[in-house]
C-alpha cells in the first residue's frame, strides 16, 4: 500500500490541482470522452442473449426463492403506476426530464424487497412486471425523456426472471467495488500472502454479471453501459490501496464507451463552487450531495458530467419523498442519474461493516490512487 499522504501535504495538493485545472479550462481541453458510443445494432441472436442471462445461480437452486415481497407483488399488478407518474412528472417539472433512473437496482441479489428472488414461485417475472408498469407510467408523463437503467450486481442470481425486454432498458450496467472475491469471503491473495489484484481483476471481468457479461449484454441488445457504482474499497475484504484497479477500471469504460460513476460518498471534502476545467464528459460521482461532486472534479482536474442521487428507500415514493433530494441538485450543473426504489424497503439499508478504524478513507490521501485516477482520465483523452 502506498503511504498516505500527511495532513500538512493535503491542502498543498488541493492548491496544485487548483492550478492545474485553470490551466486546463483556458485551454478549453476536454478530458474525457465516454458514454458516446457510436450507434449499435442489437445482435439478431435471442439464443445467445438467452443463455448470458442464465449465468449465475439459477432459480432452481436450494434456498434461491425467499419470502415473497407482498410490495413487489402488488407493483407487478400495477399498484404504483399513480405514484411513479407523479414522479415523472415533478422530474420534468423541476428540470429533470433527461435524468437517467437507475430503477430496481441488484436486483439480482437477494438483499432489496425488489430482489428477484423474492417474487413468488407462482409469479416469477414478476419483477420484471413491477418494472415494465414503472417505465410505462413514468414514459406517459409528457415532456419526458427519461432514460431507464438496469444494473445487475455481480456474482449472484442469474439474470432470467429480471430482464424486462430491451423496449424498457435504455442503459445495462453493474456495480464494480475493488473487494471480496477469496475464500470465505476474503480478498484473493497470492501464495505469498499479498493482495492479489490480478486475480480479483480477473475475477471482475469474467464472474457472472462481470463486466466481460455486461459487453456482451451490451453488443447483443445495442444498449450503452453504466456503471453507477464503482470504487476503492478499505475494508479487511477489500483491495485497499489498488491504483491499478483505478487504471484498469477507466480503461475499460472508455474502450466500452461506458458512463462510470465513483463512489465517494464521505471518500472526498465538500466545495461549494463547480470547479474550473472542462466537462469530464461520460464520469460521475455519487458523493452524497453536490459538494461532494464538486470536489471529486476539482480532483481529477474539471467538472464531471454525472452525479447520482438516491430516493428515499424506506418509504413510497412521493412528492414529498422526492422534493428535498431533488431540489439539492437543481441548479447544480449535473446530469442526474436518479436511483429509484421499485417498491419501499422493509430492512435497513446495508452500507457494509464500518470502516476501518471507524473512519471513512478520503481519497486526497491516497497519491497513487489519485493519481491514478488523473492519468486514467488524462490517457483516454489523447487516445
Amino acid at each position: 500500500m502506498a503511504r498516505r499522504a500527511p495532513p500538512s501535504q493535503r491542502s498543498r495538493v488541493r492548491l496544485e490541482v487548483l492550478a492545474a485545472a485553470a490551466l486546463i479550462a483556458v485551454a478549453g481541453i476536454i478530458l474525457f470522452v465516454l458514454g458516446q458510443r457510436p450507434h449499435a445494432s442489437p445482435s439478431s441472436s435471442p439464443a445467445a442473449l438467452a443463455a448470458l442471462l442464465r449465468q449465475g445461480t439459477p432459480d432452481t437452486a436450494p434456498g434461491y426463492w425467499e419470502q415473497p415481497s407482498a410490495a413487489l407483488e402488488a407493483a407487478a399488478a400495477g399498484a404504483e403506476d399513480a405514484r411513479f407518474r407523479a414522479l415523472g412528472a415533478l422530474l420534468v417539472k423541476d428540470g429533470f426530464a433527461g435524468a437517467i433512473i437507475d430503477l430496481g437496482r441488484e436486483m439480482t441479489g437477494g438483499w432489496y424487497n425488489w430482489s428477484e428472488r423474492k417474487c413468488p414461485r407462482t409469479e416469477p417475472d414478476c419483477y420484471v412486471l413491477a418494472w415494465r408498469h414503472t417505465v410505462d407510467a413514468m414514459r406517459s408523463v409528457p415532456g419526458q425523456h427519461f432514460r431507464f437503467l438496469w444494473t445487475v450486481f455481480p456474482g449472484t442470481a442469474a439474470a432470467t426472471d429480471a430482464w424486462p425486454g430491451a423496449a424498457y432498458v435504455n442503459l445495462v450496467g453493474t456495480d464494480v467495488y475493488d473487494w471480496y472475491g477469496g475464500p470465505d469471503n476474503t480478498y484473493p491473495h497470492t501464495a505469498s500472502g499479498q493482495l492479489d489484484h490480478n486475480a480479483k481483476w480477473r475475477q471482475i471481468l469474467t464472474q457472472p454479471a462481470g463486466l466481460d457479461w455486461l459487453a456482451q449484454l451490451s453488443q447483443l441488445t445495442g444498449k450503452p453501459i453504466a456503471i453507477p457504482e464503482w470504487g476503492l474499497d478499505f475494508h479487511s475484504f477489500g483491495g485497499q490501496d489498488d491504483p491499478a484497479f483505478i487504471t484498469r477500471m477507466l480503461a475499460w469504460l472508455h474502450a466500452h464507451y461506458a458512463i462510470g460513476v465513483y463512489w465517494a460518498v464521505q471518500h472526498v471534502a465538500s466545495d461549494q463552487a463547480v470547479p474550473p476545467g472542462p466537462l469530464l464528459a461520460g464520469l460521475g460521482a455519487d458523493a452524497g450531495n453536490p459538494a461532494g461532486a464538486n470536489d471529486l472534479g476539482l480532483l481529477l482536474g474539471g467538472r464531471l458530467q454525472y452525479a447520482e442521487a438516491f430516493l428515499p428507500e424506506h418509504q413510497p415514493v412521493s412528492d414529498l419523498s422526492a422534493q428535498p433530494v431533488l431540489a439539492s441538485w437543481q441548479h447544480a450543473g449535473y446530469q442526474l442519474i436518479l436511483d429509484v426504489p421499485l417498491v419501499p424497503l422493509s430492512v435497513p439499508s446495508y452500507n457494509g461493516p464500518p470502516e476501518p478504524a471507524g473512519q471513512p478513507y478520503q481519497l486526497a490521501d491516497y497519491p497513487d490512487a489519485l493519481a491514478a485516477l488523473r492519468q486514467g482520465v488524462s490517457g483516454a483523452r489523447r487516445s
